[in-house]
């Protein structure tokens, strides 16, 4: 690469940050007046709490706030014992909120940023691709930057190519959620360079029964109806000896986007993105001994998309509801996959040894509209002809298999605590891809007196791109621990480190005329073949030092690093010549390198008036190296994966939960996050800057990565008096982001590969949700409106080439109202 280097109250106020901020001058002054306001209040909390070290022990009321407890450094302890920031649902707080999915999750967890990209450069035009985005640490190409781990297994995928991206678990019949952000690298691998979210499923009991059913029914405006049945249950087969869980649940989102054939204005499948979810899931737990215990598990899933939920901006009328796009055709997709594990945890009095054995098989296929994409991309009217029909038969296959060890100290109160393990991975994943378009080289020879196929590059039945093989094989090694040492009674100090051996195989072949009318079967790496390879030995160490004068009351300052390994490039078509000249290149490199960054945290976690509030703060500085990003071709619709150079994230977050009074709970959460390039890049040898530049850079100093730069959620959930053991309930939650103004790359003039025409950052976005219901005996009834405003944001709006007039849009679901039944036992 060629660089261009050019004491009473512990809550922050939203005054306090405002008269700070009003203050403050520029973008810099705005960020650190933000981390001073959340810095001093945290000095203003230790001072306070301090003073009033004897009366913080005095033992919870009960109507106090729930404990949470959760495994964030892989063994149980309190939310609030841990230095972390961290976020946790149990399966009764997604209830209550309506949280279904991983687009709701993280729409409420401060700090966090989830996109579709259906419709962006890495889309393929499938909703299925998404973007998590954990305090700025976001890139759409290489490996993830988030873990997606459930229970121990990490189930992240690469992005190969267009036709690669994640799966999620559904949220059903969950002990909890918990989304950690900052890298977790030591412990949870790399995987997890700005953060993990882990869907952690309830474990089989061997002596007590019990059960969780739910089920739904809604509709959205202008859209089909929402429904949903599922159960769970399990206990004890032999009391002590053997339990088992099982569970199954169907959900069906009925779709609101229309879909319609744009030449005769015909309805061909009224609200088509409708999608299904069908999960299943057997566990048992066996114990050998007092103390051996073995629980195999197998969990299944399969997601059934109709058709995309990207409409046409020209079809469309956001403020009546009505969504309409005009493909050729649907953009379905179905997505099963498994994932089979046994754990075994055996205490050796000592020590305790966990060790997860497991493995997760994928075959999403879908199939892909290219009749638009095809006509843009060579120059012909993008909207196409009566009887056009490009089509992309697309697949992501998965085959991972991972092996986990622990060894970890049993006392939690000894004065060291410590972890130790080995973790190994053999990660297989191939995207295919056939494309078909049976009328596209009439139309070319008619518009450039050419024929597109030839005998150099035939298209038999019109298929003009065949990619059967596009495949990596990551092969992971790595020795982890990690000690708490305590010092005295309040203070403890944390280390730890990851030494890993990662090693990669890429395989990638194209051929056809969509890469080049002139020319056969390629082999887009040249000279090396169709293959590349690369060996790396990250060492990802953490450190943490922590002040806990009492149970109320903790605060921390860490410093940790997170990873990325490398991966290889395909080629893109002859037709992008022109804008990979902008930049100074003749071709994508073949291969990209690693990045890393290290993440500066300060912390607090207090707890006040005996539970009644939480306030949980946390500022940070993050110095990402190397970083790993798509630069998007937008005069050919087509990417490759470069490394562009620095990125300063910074930020914070604070959570403030309260329960004034014991029927009144009430939640406030603000985040703040600025991640920018800190350099210009070019990605070719020639110059980039100064007055007779010979190319452009494809980022900009200053240029940001998406997503919102602040975010407030507020909640409140009243119960009335009991009627007989009946508690009627309301609640509210109400969601706040503010509108992305930088410039991200792609929008930036200065860069080469830039499309001003496209929507310029996330939008401010305002959501409210309401439910009221009815729990007793252990059922819980309500009725709820999601998104009740109806509001309609403007999350992408984005086009195939920049010669393209047609110009696609996303939003979220419509106003949304039905009946939620559950029932725990």
């Amino acid at each position: 690469m060629y660089y261009a280097t050019t004491a009473e109250d512990l809550a922050i106020t939203g005054s306090d940050i405002m008269r700070v901020t009003k203050n403050s001058k520029g973008v810099h002054g705005r960020t650190w007046a933000y981390i001073v306001a959340v810095g001093g209040t945290m000095a203003q909390a230790i001072c306070a709490n301090m003073a009033n070290a004897q009366t913080a022990d005095k033992a919870q009321s009960t109507g106090g706030l729930e404990e949470v407890v959760v495994t964030a450094t892989r063994r149980a302890e309190r939310l609030q014992d841990v230095p972390v920031s961290a976020s946790a649902f149990s399966q009764e707080k997604l209830d209550a909120q309506g949280l279904r999915s991983i687009d709701d999750l993280t729409r409420l967890t401060p700090g966090v940023t989830f996109q579709r990209n259906s419709i962006t450069a890495n889309g393929n035009f499938n909703d299925e691709d998404s973007d998590i985005n954990i305090r700025g640490v976001d890139s759409s190409a290489g490996t993830n930057t988030v873990g997606i781990y459930v229970d121990d297994t990490p189930i992240q995928g690469r992005h190969i190519t267009f036709t690669s991206f994640n799966a999620f678990p559904a949220l059903f019949d969950l002990e909890r959620v918990e989304i950690l952000r900052g890298p977790q690298g030591t412990l949870f691998g790399a995987g997890s360079e700005g953060g993990t979210v882990r869907f952690i499923q309830p474990t089989p009991s061997l002596h007590a029964y019990s059960s969780y059913v739910r089920s739904e029914l809604a509709t959205t405006r202008n859209g089909d109806p929402t429904y949903e049945i599922g159960a769970a249950g399990g206990g004890p087969i032999i009391d002590g000896k053997l339990g088992f869980r099982v569970s199954a649940s169907y959900r069906e989102d009925g779709g609101w986007v229309d879909h319609i054939a744009f030449l005769t204005q015909g309805v061909t499948a009224p609200r088509s993105n409708l999608q299904q979810t069908l999960v299943a899931r057997a566990a048992l737990k066996w114990a050998a001994s007092d103390n051996l215990q073995v629980t195999p598990s197998l969990y299944y899933q399969e997601l059934t998309l109709g058709d995309t939920s990207a409409f046409w901006e020209e079809l469309s009328n956001a403020n009546a509801a009505r969504f309409v796009n005009g493909n050729a055709q649907r953009n379905p997709s179905k997505d099963p996959f498994y994932l089979a594990a046994v754990k075994v945890e055996w205490n050796l009095g000592v020590a305790q040894l966990t060790s997860n054995t497991s493995y997760f098989s994928r075959d999403q296929h879908s199939i892909s509209d290219y009749t638009q994409f095809d006509r843009a991309l060579f120059g012909l009217p993008p909207r196409g002809q009566v009887g056009d029909l490009g089509t992309s038969h697309d697949a992501d296959i998965q085959h991972n298999f991972y092996q986990e060890v622990r060894l970890q100290s049993v006392d939690p109160a000894a004065a060291l605590v410590w972890t130790a393990g080995f973790f190994f991975a053999h990660l297989n994943e191939n995207t295919t891809e056939r494309v078909f378009d049976p009328t596209l080289d009439g139309e070319y020879n008619a518009a450039y007196g050419t024929p597109l196929c030839s005998a150099l590059a035939p298209c038999p039945d019109g298929e003009i791109l065949t990619q059967p093989v596009s495949r990596i094989i990551d092969r992971q090694y790595a020795l982890f621990g990690d000690a708490t040492l305590r010092l005295t009674d309040a203070w403890k100090i944390t280390g730890g480190v990851r030494v890993a051996r990662t090693e990669y195989d890429g395989d990638i072949l194209y051929y056809g005329p969509f890469l080049s009318s002139t020319s056969g079967p390629q082999t887009p790496l040249g000279a090396t073949g169709a293959t590349a390879s690369g060996r790396e030995n990250p060492v990802t160490p953490k450190g943490v030092v922590t002040y806990q004068p009492d149970r109320q009351n903790l605060f921390y300052v860490s410093a940790t690093k997170g990873y990325r390994v490398g991966g290889v490039n395909g080629a893109v078509s002859s037709l992008c010549g022109a804008n990979l000249a902008t930049i100074g290149l003749a071709s994508p490199p073949g291969t990209y390198a690693a990045d890393s960054l290290w993440s500066y945290e300060i912390g607090a976690k207090n707890t006040l008036f005996d539970g009644r509030m939480q306030i949980n703060s946390s500022v940070f500085v993050i110095d990402w190296k190397n970083i790993q990003d798509a630069v998007y071709l937008t005069g050919c619709g087509q990417n490759f994966v470069e490394n562009l150079g620095k990125v300063t994230s910074r930020g914070g977050d604070i959570d403030v939960q309260m329960r004034p009074l014991d029927n009144l709970q009430l939640g406030l959460s603000v985040a703040y996050v600025d991640a920018k390039y800190t350099q210009t890049v070019c990605a070719g040898p020639a110059a980039c800057t100064g007055a007779n530049h010979a190319a452009q850079p494809v980022v900009t100093e200053g240029d940001r990565l998406p997503g919102a730069p602040w975010t407030i959620l507020a909640s409140a959930e009243y119960v009335f008096r009991d009627l007989q053991d009946r508690k009627p309930y309301m609640r509210f939650d109400y969601q706040f982001t503010t509108a992305q103004t930088a410039l991200l790359p792609g929008q930036d003039p200065n860069n080469g590969v830039s499309d001003v025409g496209t929507f310029r950052g996330l939008p401010q976005t305002k959501t409210l949700s309401l439910r009221a219901g009815l729990r007793w005996s252990g059922f819980d009834v309500s009725l709820f409106a999601q998104n009740l405003t109806d509001s309609h944001p403007l999350l992408i709006r984005t086009r195939d080439t920049t010669a393209s007039d047609l110009f696609f849009e996303r939003t979220i679901r419509p106003r949304t109202v039905g009946i939620t039944a559950t029932y725990h036992y």
